[in-house]
Formats: C-alpha cells, structure tokens, sequence
C-alpha cells in the first residue's frame, strides 16, 4: 500500500500596459495588473496485492491564470480580433480543474501488459471565446468566464512485446459536456433566435457536448524487427466526428430552411466534422552507435479529412461572388495529405553497448 500527497500554490501576476488609450480611433483600455493565487492539492493511493496487478486512484487539483490575451480581451462591448488585437480587460477568474482518476493496470503474461483507467474531471470557471456577432467580421469576440464544463473518460490499453514482433494498442473514450447554460452569438447557427442576423443567439444548456473534442479514439501499433539493427512499423489513428464552433448547442441542422440569411438560396453544411482514419508507416535502420537512419509516411492512402472547423461567414457564396452576408458556412481546418520523410537521427549519451 502507497499513499502519497502534496501541496502546490499558484500565484500569478499578468501586468498588461496600453499604450493606445487616448489616441485617436483607440476604444477600451487593455492595460491592467491582475493577481491570482491558490493552493492545489493531491492525494494518491496505491495497492499492490501481487506483483501482476496494481490498483490505483487519485484526486487532484490545478489552477491556471487567465493569460494576457484572456484578459486583454475581455470586454463584450469592445470586441478583439485574435491573436492580434487586444481591447480591454476587466477581471477573469482563474480556472480551476478538479480531478478523480482510477485505474488498474498489471500483467497477463511475461509479454503482454494491460491497463484500465476511469477519469471524471470538472473545470471551474472555465474561460470561453464568445464570439460578438460583428456585423463586420465574424471572427471578433471576447473571453468570457461561462461556469463549469465536464469531462468524464475512459482509457484502455493492450501490449504485447512476441520476440521481434510488438504490439500496441489503446481506446480512449470522453464525454466532455457543459455542465453549466450560457448564451453565445449564432449567426451561422439554423437554431439560433434569428439566424443570419449577426445579433441571432444560441442557447447552450447543461449536457451539451463541447466542441472540437472526439468521443471516440483508437491507436494501434505494429512494430517487427527484420533484423537486430533494422525495424518496420505501422500505426493507425481513428477519431469519431466532433461538433464544430458555433455549434456549442448541438441543434445546428444542415441545409434548415432558417440556415441562410438569403432566402435559402446558400445551404449550409452539417454542424459536425467527420470521423477519420489515417495509416502511417515507419522504419528505422541502426548504422552506427547512437546514429540511425529513419524513413516515415503519414497519411499513406491520402485520406481527405477535417481536424477541426466552425460555423461562420464566407463572404462569398456558391458561385465564387462576395456577399458581406454568407451565414452558415463550414470553416475547416484540413489534415495533413499524404508525406513522406527520410533522415538520419543520432541520439547523444546512453549506456555503451555490449561487445
């Protein structure tokens, strides 16, 4: 039996100056000192009741200071575009993570290893990006302190080390959720108030699932060594489809009569990006000590995928013409295509090998 425990404070001063206020065309004040502090705890316990299980849980805090960005941006009646612009910046709350973790993990032979673990974690005070609605530019927005969100998980893990063959592989599930309602501007949003209008609100309730995060992922590796100094491996990545910006309530339907500010003449597309899949291969040569050469490929089936995206404005319609008013439009973030990398590694130090 281990037990263990500790003791950590946080403290933080984000000092920013402004040098516009008072020059012509210059709005808000983004100067200010701000002040955080906080002690976070942790506490651990661990059993080993042989020496192929071990069984584990936790609980732990942390804290994070608003940055200078966050709270230089920070006003809804002075709106900022990021990352380049601060406008003003009345006080945030420092963010606080509460978390619960247990797991197992332990051995089901001399070669093959498992490990299970469950996590529930709540962010206090969790800072957002609401974005301002500007008629003008659909990117402005400011930080907002929006109450709690939730993320309750699950990891599974499998390996097995079969003389020059090895194997690898992990699940991971999350359900990252709101655990608290607030309102956010939806232009681009078919459920909004009046969507379209750049005022159009959305309101996100308790429960639902916050943006950019996968409920699903999958790893696997596989590794074979043709030869004492030369290995080859392949893995594969797979994520489930996440909810998009602009998106925060969940209720976005794609090609909704209410979709478009232009009597439906520009359809939107669905609030979500998709799941995907994405091979890569490997291989590493050893041609000297310390020195190796390495070749890699990512993305090897040249598969077209989105890592992220929002809901938002265009300016320009199906046919390629500006139009200041284009709502609903998918903004997307694209994975990386297909590459491919040769290059030559030296790994300084470690122990001498064997003669």
């Amino acid at each position: 039996v281990h037990v263990n425990g500790g003791l950590r404070y946080n403290y933080t001063k984000v000092g920013n100056t402004d040098y516009l206020v008072g020059t012509s065309g210059h709005t808000g004040d983004a100067g200010g000192s701000h002040y955080f502090g906080r002690a976070n705890p942790t506490l651990g316990l661990t059993l080993t009741p042989n020496q192929n299980v071990s069984i584990y849980g936790s609980y732990s805090e942390s804290s994070r200071a608003p940055t200078a960005m966050e709270l230089g941006c920070a006003d809804p009646a002075y709106p900022c575009l990021l990352p380049n612009a601060m406008a003003s910046d009345p006080p945030l709350k420092q963010v606080v993570a509460k978390t619960y973790d247990f797991g197992a993990r332990g051995n089901l032979t001399d070669s093959i290893k498992w490990n299970a673990s469950i996590y529930h974690a709540i962010n206090h005070n969790d800072i957002q990006f609401i974005h301002s609605g500007s008629p003008t530019n659909s990117s402005m927005g400011y930080f907002s302190n929006v109450g709690r969100t939730k993320r309750d998980g699950l990891d599974l893990g499998l390996s097995a080390n079969l003389d020059k063959l090895k194997l690898s592989g992990s699940y991971g599930y999350i359900r990252a959720t709101y655990d608290s309602s607030f309102d956010l501007t939806g232009a681009s949003n078919s459920s909004g108030d009046d969507p379209g209008d750049e005022d159009s609100k959305i309101t996100v309730n308790k429960g639902n699932y916050i943006p950019g995060i996968p409920k699903h992922q999958l790893k696997l590796r596989a590794q074979y060594d043709l030869l004492p100094s030369w290995s080859v491996g392949a893995n594969l990545i797979a994520f489930s489809s996440r909810y998009m910006h602009g998106n925060e309530n969940n209720q976005h339907e794609a090609n909704s009569d209410a979709c478009s500010a232009h009597e439906e003449e520009v359809p939107c597309g669905k609030g979500k990006t998709g799941g995907y899949v994405i091979v890569n291969l490997d291989t590493q040569y050893k041609v000297a000590s310390g020195w190796q050469v390495f070749a890699k490929a990512i993305n090897i089936f040249d598969k077209d995928y989105e890592s992220t995206g929002r809901l938002g404005m265009s300016h320009f319609g199906s046919t390629g013409i500006w139009d200041p008013d284009t709502t609903g439009t998918r903004l997307v973030s694209p994975g990386a295509p297909r590459a491919a990398w040769i290059g030559v590694r030296y790994e300084f130090g470690g122990a001498p090998e064997a003669k």
